[in-house]
């Protein structure tokens, strides 16, 4: 026998006889040296002489004396040993496999699919089950578990033929909606934010200043000192949380204004007679729905006061709108894009340059349409010659056109969407146009812009038109009225005039069609819409304590709420997108709803780094904010994904296994659901890792946060910048008009109501900020993450803060668009909500 086995076996004895010497009685010296190979030891009672048992001799000592202390010690042991294996036995005989159906006829699913826990015997504790009952801890109870939960160790899925139970209320996915079908959409669960702060925060901070900003524009003058003031401690107020504080601060402001001595101020607010009724709507409606539908009725009346005022289609001077800008914004930093000073007649500023215009297509509204240009976006319908790229480059040598394409130098942006675009709607029209931009050789330059053409298709009514030589762009001088104002130079020809004429004609016509596109696809539909089946499924398939619920559930708040009112009054018959923006309603809803599915049915391809590569935009152009911030933001989320399901999850396997994410899944990729496709790790539906599912859950709180919050809060700062952002064109802006001249630029502009209803309702939009991206304990529920999820948190929440001290850097750097125009502050984190809740 080998060596190593006979130690073993006699290291084997000695432990055993170790174990008789301390339990058995007797002289612990002498069984010390007990011989390997002797037998057991007889014990015998000292009183009777007789022989006794070995269990009695562990209680008794050598003089017969009953040792109590060791007797309870056993009894205890005993009991505790009992009770184990019993519980062991009861754990064991009430675990059973996860049915697909309370049904008698069901079926045992794969091991891979339903189980949540693991076979074991009793349970040290119950994670889903608020109490348990007092038998429990002898073996024979179960835990009261949380709804959806079942078995002893309450880790039994409760299933309904193999789908998720609906736990609190009934409530399916549904493709049928009375303003925007084809959308998942459930007019039943909207309901207000978790507190008073949104209405607050979108009265104060949206509502208030824009009224204001009615009253005063009307007169063409900004508001006295008095009321300024007024207006910042209505700001302030909201700040407080108290819808009673904001109401106070408002009727303060309303009393400023009513002790002014103009007499057409007061006749304006004696009209709102609607009004009265807000502060009643709100306390009858938690929503603030039929608040806002006051309002509404408010605003309405303010326009007809506007059009009694002024009759007929008005349009305002150039100076009038830029007034309306100065009171929206006192800095006026965007405004000197249009104009040198606010009394100009003509934009000189906007043909003189267009460096905004080139910086809007990385910072604006749509700032992810942009795509490097391939050889086929150049043939006949698109002719752009070396001649027209040199121009426009302005630089010695500056290359060939090939040879700008071939080093990914070239950008398209190209509409066409819009086909033919609309001719005439209620005044209003629709261009489809292409426009080519490009990097300079030294890649560190600013993108310039090398040619438009204002259809698919040139014509002679609509010729491509390639960016003006630079020496005919500043032919401008000051009259001489003393306003400071500036029009064309009485020695520029006339042919060079309506160069500059056409091309910003051209320029307007992209801004329009831009604003088209991004206002019904890229906002509403591929955010809005986009987070309703997530929504939904999440709603559906996990219990209300289900980690990943919690996770989502704050990139939801306020989401349905805000669709509901943007279905009821904005994309609605008659509602503002229908009065102001081109296509008629159907068009703009089928629109919202092709864009929605486009992103469901590419959900990878959606992924933020993964839209830079497909657009050709990873490098270049050099500068371009919302991809550098936007990517630091999406790492921050990626990793704060992954930290929250390392936690929840200990490995893949067991996230497999979760039988609640797999409803959730399985919702999702249905198509009677979620419609989701080209989804999981393989883009085959699959879900496999928790890396694939950490950028799955990043991709859903990226778009209700920085993505809707890249789109919709420039808004504020462009949307509301009438001369520069119509959301039409309300002139059909041919360039071959006979007698051209600067007012058929001018006519492309909104007329006076429908001015106001830009301005004020982009300026409203794009001003409400609730609640901030990662400060889940501030600004969502106190207590929401505990334990290992608040460290995570905390973790999110540094990561948050560092980026934002990078992105004010990056605004600092001179030299830069960002750091001497136009800082980039869109996607501080302070500035990026949870939630899509405006």
């Amino acid at each position: 026998m080998p060596a190593t086995l006979l130690d073993f076996r006699s290291k084997s004895k000695r432990a055993m006889q170790s174990f008789v010497r301390t339990f058995g009685p007797g002289d612990p010296d002498d069984e010390a040296n007990l011989p390997m190979d002797a037998k057991p030891r007889r014990w015998v009672d000292p009183k009777t002489g007789k022989e006794i048992s070995r269990l009695k001799s562990v209680v008794v000592d050598d003089k017969g004396n009953l040792l109590l202390k060791r007797l309870i010690t056993i009894c205890i042991v005993g009991a505790i040993g009992a009770a184990c294996f019993l519980m062991y036995v009861s754990g064991v005989a009430s675990y059973q496999e996860a049915p697909v159906s309370v049904k008698e006829e069901t079926t045992v699913q794969d091991d891979n699919t339903l189980r949540w826990g693991s076979k074991r015997g009793f349970c040290m504790t119950c994670v889903n089950a608020p109490y348990r009952g007092w038998s429990w801890w002898f073996g024979w109870g179960e835990c009261k578990c949380h709804a959806g939960w079942s078995g002893a160790c309450c880790d039994i899925p409760m299933l309904n033929n193999g789908e998720c139970a609906l736990y609190d209320e009934e409530l399916v996915l549904i493709h049928d909606h009375s303003v925007v079908p084809g959308i998942p959409f459930h007019k039943d669960l909207v309901t207000s934010p978790c507190s008073n702060a949104w209405s607050i925060d979108a009265l104060g901070q949206g509502v208030a200043p824009v009224v204001v900003n009615m009253l005063y524009n009307i007169i063409d003058e900004r508001p006295p000192d008095y009321v300024v003031e007024s207006l910042d401690d209505l700001h302030a107020a909201t700040k407080e949380n108290s819808y009673w504080s904001l109401l106070w601060e408002t009727l303060k402001l309303f009393a400023a204004i009513f002790t002014d001595d103009r007499g057409a101020e007061y006749d304006m607010l004696n009209s709102l007679t609607e009004c009265e009724g807000v502060a009643s709507d709100y306390a009858s409606d938690s929503t603030g729905l039929t608040a806002l539908s006051t309002m509404g009725r408010c605003y309405e009346a303010e326009m007809d006061a506007l059009d009694e005022v002024y009759t007929g289609q008005y349009k305002p001077t150039l100076p009038e709108y830029n007034n309306f800008w100065r009171l929206i914004d006192p800095e006026e930093s965007i405004l000197f894009a249009m104009v040198d000073n606010v009394n100009d007649t003509i934009p000189v500023a906007w043909m003189r340059s267009d460096d905004m215009f080139g910086w809007l297509r990385l910072v604006g509204s749509n700032p992810d349409m942009l795509r490097v240009a391939v050889a086929a976006d150049f043939n006949s319908n698109f002719d752009v010659t070396d001649a027209i790229y040199n121009t426009a480059m302005g630089e010695s040598g500056s290359g060939t056109l090939d040879a700008a394409l071939a080093e990914g130098r070239l950008f398209m942006m190209d509409f066409s969407i819009f086909g033919g675009g609309v001719s005439d709607n209620d005044g209003k029209y629709l261009h489809a146009p292409k426009a080519l931009f490009a990097v300079p050789q030294d890649t560190s330059k600013r993108l310039v812009t090398v040619a438009i053409q204002m259809m698919q298709e040139p014509s002679d009514e609509y010729p491509l038109m390639g960016a003006p030589d630079p020496s005919i762009r500043d032919q401008f001088v000051e009259k001489d009225d003393g306003t400071k104002s500036k029009d064309f130079s009485p020695t520029m020809s006339e042919s060079d005039k309506q160069t500059l004429i056409k091309w910003a004609m051209s320029k307007t016509a992209v801004q329009a069609a831009e604003s088209s596109y991004f206002e019904v696809v890229t906002h509403f539909g591929r955010t809005h819409l986009v987070m309703e089946p997530f929504m939904m499924a999440t709603k559906i398939a996990f219990h209300e304590t289900h980690p990943i619920r919690k996770l989502l559930e704050p990139h939801f708040e306020g989401t349905l709420h805000i669709n509901q009112g943007a279905v009821d009054s904005l994309i609605s018959v008659g509602g503002v997108i229908d009065k102001i923006f081109p296509p008629p309603i159907t068009v703009t809803q089928s629109l919202a709803v092709t864009s929605c599915k486009d992103f469901l049915e590419n959900f990878n391809d959606n992924m933020l780094p993964k839209t830079f590569e497909k657009r050709g935009t990873s490098t270049l152009p050099a500068e371009y904010p919302f991809r550098d911030d936007g990517l630091l933001l999406w790492n921050a989320i990626t990793d704060w994904t992954l930290d929250y399901l390392k936690i929840t999850y200990s490995s893949d396997s067991k996230m497999r296994k979760d039988p609640w994410l797999k409803c959730f899944w399985d919702l999702l990729v249905s198509v009677d659901g979620g419609m989701l496709k080209n989804v999981g790790d393989n883009g085959h539906g699959v879900l496999y890792t928790r890396e694939y599912l950490a950028e799955f859950l990043a991709l859903i709180i990226w778009t209700g946060s920085g993505q809707h919050a890249a789109t919709n809060f420039p808004q504020k700062d462009v949307g509301a910048h009438i001369t520069m952002n119509p959301t039409a064109a309300w002139a059909d802006g041919k360039l071959n008009a006979a007698g051209l001249s600067i007012q058929n630029w001018f006519d492309m502009l909104p007329p006076l109501h429908e001015a106001f209803d830009q301005l004020n309702t982009e300026y409203l939009l794009g001003s409400v900020h609730y609640n901030r991206l990662g400060r889940y304990e501030e600004d969502y529920r106190n207590g929401h993450f505990t334990g290992a999820y608040r460290d995570a948190e905390l973790r999110f929440q540094a990561a948050l803060d560092n980026l934002e001290s990078i992105i004010v850097a990056r605004n600092q750097v001179s030299g830069t668009m960002r750091g001497d125009v136009f800082p980039y502050i869109i996607l501080m984190p302070d500035n990026t909500p949870n939630s899509i809740n405006i």
